[in-house]
């Protein structure tokens, strides 16, 4: 399973190298240290490295704190809106998933 940024990535470096911006830089054509196993990936390890966190995962936090705030409301409307917000984050985090593993 390809990564969904693989596609971005390979056509922003492509754009780059015909523009003649590798040309010339120390360490060419010589093997990325630490990246001889399967895994992580250098995707992953960009991730890793910035702090980035995958869709999936921000949600999962938005909705722990939707279940946080719900399990604190006692006003019944305010508690049918937070429901109606946290149903929505659990649809899109559905929809997260589901796009990830096609």
């Amino acid at each position: 399973m390809a990564h969904p940024l693989n596609l971005t990535i390979d056509l922003f470096l492509s754009r780059m190298e015909a523009r003649g911006e590798f040309d010339d830089l120390s360490g060419s054509g010589e093997p990325i240290p630490d990246l001889d196993g399967p895994a992580p990936s250098v995707i992953d390890k960009l991730l890793a490295e910035s702090d980035a966190r995958p869709v999936p995962v921000l949600l999962n936090i938005e909705i722990a704190a939707l279940r946080e705030r719900l399990d604190g409301e006692h006003d019944p409307a305010l508690r049918k809106d937070i429901m109606k917000e946290l149903a929505d984050k659990q649809t899109r985090l559905a929809i997260e998933i589901e796009a990830y593993n096609r």
